[in-house]
């Protein structure tokens, strides 16, 4: 393994987490924040720049890293940038415990919105601002935002794409991949930019605007006010962010395409319309079976298309309680939380085009034994899907499904209440947040749970396996 090279990019990706804490600490400034929180920004910055100073003055002699080297530098960056980007909260008293302050900014990074904070009013505006910055540094991926800024080394960066970037298949919108990361990148926050204004347009004050904006990109879920968006008493606001978080949780690829004037690709594309009828499907059912609880039927269908359109793009936007709605509904979301977004959008969860394949395969296998001499072919978007794909799809279904089955085990330790510990375990390693069977925050779990569920987050955002590398011997091995 080219350690030294693995050495080198972390220390210049801890120097890019430098650079990003100036954002938070002019918020410090603007708002005349008091001292120990302004010092507790540039302290952390001071480390990140030792470090990082340290790690690059000897340049490795191999420049050349491969899968092993990829996964093992995503794995480490997203750790290292989560417990770093925790010490601002940490130094300035407002998350005094570290592992706390590490869940919520592992939270932050994954867009996963899960807090351990009954009240978010403790939290100064530059440390509000830092963890919802986190959503939008996080959405597109920590290393595709480095890859976009970084310079093109001697060396192809294509291994550590490959394994942040979510979904079943990973694909470059153009030959080159810096080139990739930065289109990515301009159309992301691109979309950001047309949000926020649009809140502003609607009367929303503008820092509160940048925050919920930062949330819909990243699909992330961290709010300026306890009670989210329900704080705003707004039909509009409401809708806005129903809508904006379904657009970032479509596949970036297919706005490429739009960009092209390749209007067939963007609406023939299956996993899209298959994501678009699940999120009918199921706002349809959610409101024929929770209207009678609102005002109007007009009122109900806005709240379900609004819990819908957070859930399956794993972004966690809070407008109700959910614990007085009918075990129905709340099963609904339960399953909308595993599905989750588009293969190479901002949302976390299993897949709309794994689920799509793994469909196709169990149908496959039905109609198999029907037609034992029949060769069946699995298609999607009138393309051949390779057997190794197909392979890829099921082992990654077995390896969910189990890690999902030891968090849940594990967590079942801390608390008797089943929704409770099944919903925390698919909140967050599918990186949604909500917590459904309690209107408490995570902070009823103990702090192993916390650590245990941090690691959680990492891991489902960058798809278990850099994470579980970590622990195998052989990944620290020469060879």
């Amino acid at each position: 393994m080219n350690k030294s090279m693995v050495r080198y990019l972390l220390s210049k990706l801890l120097l890019i987490e430098s650079g990003l804490l100036l954002v938070p600490l002019v918020v410090a400034f603007i708002y005349h924040e008091p001292s120990r929180v302004v010092s507790s920004i540039i302290m952390t910055i001071a480390i990140l720049l030792l470090i990082g100073l340290l790690g690059i003055a000897f340049k490795p002699q191999n420049y050349h890293i491969y899968t092993k080297e990829g996964l093992l530098i995503v794995a480490l960056c997203w750790i290292l940038w989560s417990f770093f980007g925790a010490l601002p909260f940490v130094l300035s008293g407002q998350i005094p415990s570290i592992i706390d302050a590490f869940f919520e900014m592992s939270s932050g990074f994954t867009t996963t919105g899960a807090t351990i904070l009954p009240d978010v009013s403790v939290l100064s505006h530059s440390m509000l601002f830092w963890r919802s910055f986190a959503h939008l540094i996080g959405g597109m991926g920590v290393l595709v935002f480095a890859l976009a800024i970084m310079e093109n080394s001697k060396n192809s960066h294509l291994e550590v794409m490959r394994a942040e970037v979510p979904g079943p298949v990973f694909g470059k919108v153009v030959s080159k991949l810096r080139e990739t990361a930065q289109i990515l990148y301009v159309i992301y926050l691109s979309m950001f930019a047309v949000i926020c204004v649009i809140l502003v347009g609607v009367g929303m004050p503008l820092f509160d605007s940048l925050i919920t904006a930062m949330g819909c990109a990243g699909t992330g879920g961290f709010a300026v006010y306890n009670d989210s968006i329900a704080h705003y008493h707004s039909s509009l606001i409401t809708n806005i962010v129903s809508i904006a978080v379904l657009l970032f949780g479509i596949n970036f690829n297919l706005y490429y395409f739009l960009l092209l004037r390749k209007f067939k690709a963007f609406f023939k594309d299956e996993e899209l319309r298959t994501y678009i009828s699940i999120i009918i499907v199921a706002t349809a059912l959610i409101w024929l079976n929770v209207s009678g609880l609102y005002a109007s039927a007009g009122k109900g269908l806005e709240i379900a298309f609004f819990e819908v359109s957070n859930v399956i793009t794993t972004t966690g936007f809070g407008i109700t309680d959910l614990t007085v709605w009918p075990l129905f509904s709340q099963v609904i979301l339960l399953i909308l939380m595993f599905i989750g977004g588009s293969a190479g959008s901002t949302a976390g969860g299993f897949k709309v085009m794994r689920a799509l394949i793994l469909t196709k395969i169990s149908k496959n296998q039905v109609l198999s034994s029907l037609y034992p001499n029949r060769v069946m072919t699995i298609h999607v978007n009138q393309q051949p899907l390779d057997k190794e794909t197909q392979h890829s799809v099921l082992k990654y279904l077995s390896l969910y499904v189990t890690c999902l089955l030891v968090l849940t085990l594990f967590l079942s330790l801390d608390n008797s209440d089943f929704m409770v510990v099944a919903s925390a375990a698919a909140s967050t390693f599918n990186n949604i947040g909500p917590l459904l069977g309690t209107d408490q925050t995570f902070n009823i779990f103990s702090p192993f749970s916390k650590l245990l569920m941090s690691f959680a987050m990492i891991a489902g955002r960058l798809e278990i396996f850099p994470i579980l590398l970590l622990f195998i011997p052989k990944t620290w091995s020469k060879y």
